[in-house]
């Protein structure tokens, strides 16, 4: 079942499609070669394949996938390289495919648990800077973190995610991702991070360091839970 969040991603996906084959539909007989397409039709081709593209990535990540997909069925040369329908019926099935494991909610999840691993494994890290006497680093090294955490909520909320990362913060909470509460532990660990970050060594204590680290761990094992 798509979650209603997803919806407007959902909904792009499917104008892509149908657009998609309008566009196979733009090429015109050649009387020395088969057909292609050609003058403004080029520019409508190439239009769509950025939008293509720029969808899959935003959705399911750079390195998601589909979008290995998408760059596998282009021809040897790439998007420059679509002429023909033969060419761009299967991208329209690439984003077929994304449509469907959107609506069966498989590939955000899929790339929240990846995620989810891997944060685990760089706030180990942290912790072990900061059980070694490096606080500091320990507490940019999770703010890092967060903040990458905060800019994939982002996307799959449909919040931009080119914001700051306490712009965010304060746009989750407004979309009802999580209360109050949550914002405010959110913020204080992003203030942590911020003062290491610019040198405010002492704006802050060791022990403030791992309630941070142990606060980040403990969210995103509930946030990026699939």
């Amino acid at each position: 079942m798509l979650n209603p969040r997803h919806k407007p991603y959902a909904d792009r996906l499917l104008e892509l499609i149908e657009e998609g084959q309008v566009v196979a539909k733009l090429e015109r007989p050649s009387s020395s070669s088969p057909p292609y397409f050609q003058g403004e039709d080029k520019i409508r081709v190439q239009a769509w394949l950025t939008k293509v593209r720029n969808i899959l990535e935003k959705v399911f990540g750079p390195q998601g996938a589909h979008v290995r997909q998408f760059m596998e069925v282009l021809p040897k040369g790439g998007v420059s390289y679509v002429e023909h329908s033969y060419n761009v019926y299967p991208i329209v099935g690439v984003l077929a495919g994304a449509l469907d494991d959107l609506q069966h909610g498989y590939l955000l999840g899929q790339e929240f648990l990846v995620a989810g691993e891997v944060f685990g494994s760089v706030l180990e890290q942290a912790s072990h800077l900061l059980e070694s006497g490096y606080k500091d680093p320990a507490a940019v090294l999770a703010r890092v973190v967060l903040e990458d955490g905060l800019k994939r909520m982002a996307r799959a909320e449909g919040i931009s995610e080119s914001q700051k990362a306490s712009a965010i913060n304060d746009e989750l909470k407004k979309s009802g991702r999580y209360p109050q509460p949550q914002w405010r532990f959110i913020q204080a660990w992003l203030d942590i991070g911020n003062a290491a970050a610019h040198g405010d060594f002492k704006q802050y204590r060791a022990k403030d360091v791992a309630g941070q680290i142990e606060g980040i761990r403990h969210f995103f094992a509930t946030e990026f839970r699939v």
